[in-house]
């Protein structure tokens, strides 16, 4: 019965220390990830296509650090992800010079 009642106690503190940890840590950390690959994902469309430069180029226009980002080019769509894919954003050239526009997935 002891041993019960250790395992629940440790359960619920695991849980307990879960919990804070995704509060005060893992939360804003996963909202700064879809913020950056969007913003990634407009600005290097943006290069490549209106301004029509190479995608090394545009990668070296960020001022914050956004070298965890992978961006690949897809026709003419540029997408931006993070963590493997797990959190990742679109942007598409409309086709006029007024720049692109995000991608709802």
């Amino acid at each position: 019965m002891k041993l019960v009642k250790a395992f629940g106690i440790g359960i619920f503190v695991l849980g307990l220390v879960s919990g804070l940890a995704w509060q005060f840590f893992l939360k804003d950390q996963i909202a700064f990830a879809r913020i950056a690959s969007a913003y990634g994902a407009k600005m290097v469309c943006s290069c490549r296509f209106v301004a029509g430069r190479p995608m090394e180029s545009c990668l070296t226009d960020f001022t914050a650090d956004l070298s965890q980002i992978t961006f690949k080019e897809q026709g003419d769509t540029v997408r931006a992800s993070v963590l493997g894919g797990l959190i990742s954003s679109q942007a598409r050239n409309t086709g006029h010079q007024t720049g692109c526009t995000m991608v709802d997935k």
